[in-house]
């Protein structure tokens, strides 16, 4: 734990250094959910809806505006919204969506046996297989 804590407190510290405080709060925002979403004594990962959530909203959202803005700001470039990435934001999102409610469709039996819920557990392989490819 020590390693990983000392890697997080780099990241942000490096971030915190090299770009203002929204490229900063992104940063710190995306670690948190994604500490959330996998370590105990939360671990969000086991439940369907928290789960698509953060993983939408990680791989949707943080990574698109965080990056984009990130780039922006380290070739000294103001932020601005453009339709390019507004849509590319907005595509990947919804990919997102689709990536986390299929995600577990590997792990029905190891899920059903720790007993951990996901969409794939709770209405079945098929159903979810033609959820995420509608």
């Amino acid at each position: 734990w020590g390693i990983c804590f000392a890697l997080a407190a780099l990241g942000l510290g490096i971030t915190a250094s090299c770009f203002g405080s929204l490229i900063t709060g992104l940063y710190a925002f995306g670690l948190f959910l994604g500490t959330i979403y996998s370590v105990p004594p939360l671990r969000l990962k086991q439940y369907a809806v928290p789960a698509f959530m953060i993983i939408a909203t990680v791989r949707g959202f943080l990574l698109n505006f965080g990056v984009y803005h990130a780039t922006r700001a380290a070739i000294g470039m103001a932020f601005e919204w453009s339709p390019v990435i507004i849509f590319i934001t907005a595509f990947v999102t919804v990919f997102a969506v689709a990536i986390a409610v299929t995600k577990d469709l590997p792990d029905i039996e190891g899920d059903k046996a720790y007993e951990i819920e996901t969409f794939a557990t709770r209405h079945g392989p098929r159903a979810i297989a033609l959820l995420g490819t509608s």
